[in-house]
């Protein structure tokens, strides 16, 4: 024990570990910010969002132009075929089917106009037809047994223009398709789509280069549309 210390206690030394402290802090590399963390939370729903919009078509590809749905024909159209009895008559009574133009071709009285009139319309018609010095106070019931207006028209500027079956779920590039394509005067980004319904006849523009290129949607058919592809000016 040296002099000077009492019993029991313990030397201090005194020398300082602060300079050796400070250089070791000076040459000890800073480790690197930590990210928060809720940046990694903010990138898994990042990916999440892309992929859902990615699934369910949600990009920047255009829209479908929204028209009104077709209106409902109660009227006798092309291709309908139809039961009619005249009374006391069974060899005029039958069944018939109207023409594409839309005329009943009837024994004795030759066609008849009868696109749009409803079944006791054209009832009436043979009636007085038949009235005209065939048969006195004749007796006529019509009806509806099958529709069958189910057509689309494409016109203008494709191969071959003409009408074509409606089939579920046909979009206007598949009705293009059947009128042989576009021909080489057509003019692809004003094609006029038109459509009879409850509240009046419609008609849009739609460019189907967009469509081509799938910068738009194709555009859903209903039965009775009409689809014109007109002439390029240049």
């Amino acid at each position: 024990m040296g002099r000077g210390t009492r019993p029991g206690s313990f030397a201090t030394c005194s020398c300082s570990s602060a300079p050796y402290a400070t250089d070791a802090a000076k040459t000890m590399p800073t480790p690197p910010p930590r990210p928060s963390g809720t940046w990694p939370l903010a990138v898994a729903m990042r990916t999440i969002v892309v992929a859902v919009l990615v699934a369910t078509g949600c990009t920047r590809r255009g829209s479908a132009p929204i028209l009104p749905p077709a209106a409902p024909r109660t009227g006798v159209g092309p291709g309908d075929e139809l039961e009619i009895r005249v009374a006391d008559h069974d060899d005029l009574s039958g069944a018939y089917q109207v023409s594409g133009d839309g005329d009943l071709d009837f024994p004795y009285v030759g066609r008849v106009r009868v696109a749009g009139m409803s079944a006791i319309e054209v009832a009436e018609a043979l009636e007085d037809a038949l009235a005209d010095g065939y048969l006195q106070n004749p007796q006529v019931t019509v009806r509806v047994v099958a529709r069958q207006n189910r057509e689309v028209k494409v016109l203008g500027n494709v191969k071959q223009p003409g009408s074509f079956p409606y089939k579920e779920r046909l979009t206007l590039l598949q009705a293009i398709s059947l009128a042989g394509g576009l021909d080489e005067l057509a003019m692809p980004r004003r094609v006029k789509l038109t459509r009879d319904t409850v509240e009046g006849r419609v008609t849009v523009e739609i460019d189907v280069r967009a469509i081509l290129d799938g910068r738009a949607a194709d555009v859903p058919l209903e039965p009775g549309d009409t689809v014109f592809v007109p002439e390029s000016p240049i």
